[in-house]
């Protein structure tokens, strides 16, 4: 069953519970909660982008992505030429949604048949830092791209901390929370999902991809907006027989 981020977003606002896109139906399995607190203000893209290193035990591919986003031919490129290109897509999207800062560098994250990479850049909101990510997928030798940014992708950072807790392997985290398929982009901010083509919803964000072992499916509810307020994102994790994971991240932002 394939859905359009409007079929989503109005199945997750009137129902609750996990979604399988692969199945269509609302259905209940083993499942464990987590609760954490995070600041805003402690929110960088170089912090996701090491704890995800650190976790998923990537790769990192350092000095190419300046160069490659410039397209110099100049300069040796590991970067096969049909993900190089896509990279400087997804990456221009990231800037035209005002990611221009703070950029970092590339990490390449294996999980089997599926080849991930991945990088970050940062843009301030009204109440405290946002971060982009930009993912090239390539799985069973289609590629796929998507950008994920501010709860969302908060989400999946805290995510790969609770899966280390658990005792999963980086192998297992890589598999269980980095996309490599995803039939929308997660443009968002602290404030909701700011893409009109799924309706209005202030304050609400959703978003939902594939990974090699499962999926992943994020919603983001703003609860006490403005300075000092707080936002909650609720990351659910389903991947390689474990238990659906619900993990409740709760963004309190900065005060004035």
């Amino acid at each position: 069953m394939t859905i359009n981020r409007r079929q989503f977003t109005r199945m997750v606002v009137l129902g609750s519970g996990s979604f399988a896109s692969t199945s269509g139906i609302f259905f209940q399995k083993p499942a464990e909660a987590f609760s954490l607190n995070f600041l805003l203000k402690d929110l960088s893209a170089r912090g996701v982008f090491n704890d995800i290193l650190r976790y998923t035990a990537a790769r990192l591919i350092s000095g190419i992505l300046s160069p490659l986003l410039e397209d110099k031919s100049d300069f040796t490129n590991p970067i096969e030429p049909g993900a190089a290109s896509v990279i400087r897509s997804v990456d221009n999207g990231l800037v035209q949604h005002q990611f221009t800062r703070n950029r970092t560098e590339l990490m390449q994250a294996r999980s089997g048949t599926a080849n991930s990479l991945l990088w970050g850049r940062e843009r301030q909101d009204n109440w405290g830092p946002n971060v982009g990510f930009g993912f090239v997928q390539e799985y069973q030798d289609t590629p796929s791209s998507a950008i994920i940014t501010g709860p969302h992708m908060t989400g999946i950072h805290q995510a790969t901390k609770v899966l280390q807790a658990e005792g999963l392997t980086p192998h297992e985290i890589r598999g269980s929370t980095l996309p490599i398929r995803s039939n929308f982009d997660a443009l968002g901010g602290w404030e909701g999902d700011n893409d009109p083509s799924v309706g209005l919803n202030p304050g609400v964000g959703f978003t939902q991809y594939r990974t090699s072992l499962g999926e992943v499916t994020s919603r983001y509810d703003l609860i006490e907006p403005g300075p000092g307020g707080f936002g909650r994102v609720q990351t659910t994790v389903e991947a390689g027989g474990q238990p659906r994971r619900n993990i409740f991240v709760t963004v309190r932002f900065p005060k004035a």
